[in-house]
């Protein structure tokens, strides 16, 4: 038991952190706190990300799908096919190439991904208004820094770029890689019924 209670204390010990402190309160106030989405809250992680991208690359191959994913086009597969049974995505053949299966969003599926970042998107929104004009660059030129750190850190743990890599926060690119789907948002939804207020 005395064990037992020795690694917890060890495993908590990092929650001083003030970067980890500040984070948390942020993306607990921002992003955990939206409006309940049953049809989204129900999808696990992997069948989210597959509805993310075929949102962000519609009519794309399997292939295309399981390149961008790092999966197996057996895993793109069988989770195509239970977003097909929620009604979420639609799978046709290429009309010049019988062999190349594309997806692409339902109606339902494109509704449901558009509410999803609609609410996300006013919530911010409202944040930022509330935001004095002298706070804001402020606020701006931290998450510059922060954006640029850590990236650089992931870049030297070989790790793959993320959204935005080399645009400011302030100025997102026009046109959006595919893998920046809001990956934030996804998380959020699985894991918000296990964030307590403190």
């Amino acid at each position: 038991m005395k064990k037992t209670n020795n690694a917890k204390t060890r495993c908590c010990e990092h929650t001083d952190l003030p970067l980890e402190r500040a984070l948390i309160r942020v993306v607990r106030a921002t992003l955990f706190a939206q409006p309940p989405q049953p049809e989204m809250d129900s999808l696990p992680m992997a069948q989210m990300r597959l509805l993310w991208m075929v949102y962000h690359m519609p009519q794309a191959t399997m292939k295309e799908f399981s390149e961008k994913l790092e999966v197996s086009q057996s895993t793109v597969t069988q989770l195509a096919e239970r977003l097909i049974r929620r009604g979420l995505i639609l799978r046709f053949h290429d009309s010049k190439d019988r062999r190349l299966v594309r997806l692409s969003l339902s109606e339902q599926g494109h509704r449901l991904l558009e509410e999803s970042m609609a609410q996300v998107h006013a919530t911010l929104q409202e944040i930022w208004n509330r935001l004095g004009e002298e706070e804001r660059p402020k606020v701006m030129e931290g998450l510059e820094i922060l954006g640029r750190v850590a990236e650089q850190f992931r870049f030297e743990q070989g790790r793959s770029p993320l959204t935005w890599r080399e645009e400011s926060l302030a100025q997102p690119p026009e046109t959006s890689d595919p893998i920046a789907q809001p990956m934030v948002d996804l998380m959020a939804r699985r894991i918000r019924g296990n964030i307590r207020e403190s």
